[in-house]
């Protein structure tokens, strides 16, 4: 990808749209006088070349001396990031620090790109990339900056801190949960183990919990469906499953609370309901859709409150420190409640 430019100066739109650095000034700053076609001319050109304001400059503000953390969050199909801003807001209440949150689509770096040039301009002093999927120019650009940059809700490879759940261990005890009440033929349902980070650990973590027990997962067990861990990607599962009797399946791991009730919901539409002990079935996240759906459903429970304020603790406490990494797993729990009872 094109990497936010720090090193576009006025002098380099100046040369691009052919006017003297001081009118370029002029107009990038909304003072003196100038034509609007000039003011277009060097808007696009500004535009193009990807130029903002160099933070790198002498009049930069500290990172002690900034007050505000931008937060990056996209529109997912759960709930379950809303939960974890509440927390982020919570402590930088606390703390007397301001919050920008922003939207980017989620895997597309010229949009997060985009948003983290609009972040740097606003003079934030973190960035949180909430389930966001960043690259590492991006990260390197943040530091440049003298901003730090986080990932929040997930952990990937990348060289950057983050804070989040342990996802590996999610989908492993998950599926050893399913395996010790006696199933065998378990479905991975929501998410892309190949697209998204989050899923590549749940799916590493599953797999594992089968070989643990010597089972080998067929390949009609993955079902990706939206790859969004959604409501409908549940529904689809089950459709799916029904018109390939040979699947089989017994349980089901989803990916999502609202995956879950997905599952939960397509065997009543089939007017098949959900019969304990045939078949069982766990999401994740311990959202309010586990006890407000009949059956409740069993869940490996985050704590997304904690995950959101210990990123801004982090973030304040790094303080001018952009270049340091740490990685830190906030615990979950195993809530079971009335999907996964003992196979019959």
């Amino acid at each position: 990808m094109e990497g936010i430019l720090l090193s576009v100066t006025i002098k380099d739109i100046a040369a691009a749209v052919g006017l003297s650095t001081a009118s370029v000034s002029r107009i990038l700053n909304g003072r003196g006088r100038y034509s609007a076609a000039s003011a277009k001319r060097v808007q696009a050109a500004a535009a193009e070349l990807g130029y903002f304001k160099n933070r790198s400059a002498a009049d930069l503000a500290s990172p002690q001396q900034r007050r505000t953390i931008g937060v990056i969050n996209y529109l997912a199909a759960t709930n379950a990031n809303d939960q974890v801003i509440q927390g982020i807001l919570a402590e930088a209440r606390e703390r007397d620090v301001e919050v920008t949150i922003m939207y980017a689509q989620r895997d597309n770096q010229a949009s997060i790109t985009r948003v983290v040039k609009s972040m740097i301009e606003r003079q934030v002093f973190a960035v949180l990339f909430l389930s966001v999927r960043p690259d590492q120019t991006v990260v390197d650009t943040l530091r440049q900056a003298r901003i730090y940059p986080q990932e929040v809700a997930s952990a990937s490879d990348l060289n950057i801190s983050s804070v989040s759940s342990d996802d590996f261990q999610i989908g492993y005890q998950a599926t050893d949960l399913l395996l010790r009440r006696g199933y065998r033929r378990i479905a991975f349902v929501g998410a892309d183990p190949q697209k998204d980070i989050i899923g590549r650990y749940r799916y590493a973590g599953y797999t594992a919990a089968l070989q643990a027990y010597d089972v080998t997962p067929a390949k009609e067990w993955l079902f990706i469906g939206d790859g969004q861990y959604s409501y409908h990607s549940g529904l689809a599962a089950v459709t799916d499953f029904s018109e390939h009797p040979q699947t089989a399946v017994d349980a089901v791991f989803a990916t999502s609370d609202d995956t879950a009730l997905g599952i939960v919901n397509g065997l009543y539409d089939l007017g098949r309901p959900f019969s304990p002990g045939s078949l069982a079935v766990i999401g994740v996240d311990g959202s309010s859709t586990c006890t407000r759906a009949r059956p409740q459903l069993s869940s490996m429970t985050q704590s997304f409150d904690l995950i959101g304020r210990t990123a801004v603790a982090e973030a304040v406490h790094a303080g001018d420190q952009v270049d340091q990494i740490k990685r830190i797993e906030i615990p979950f729990t195993i809530e079971e409640r009335q999907t996964t009872p003992t196979k019959k």
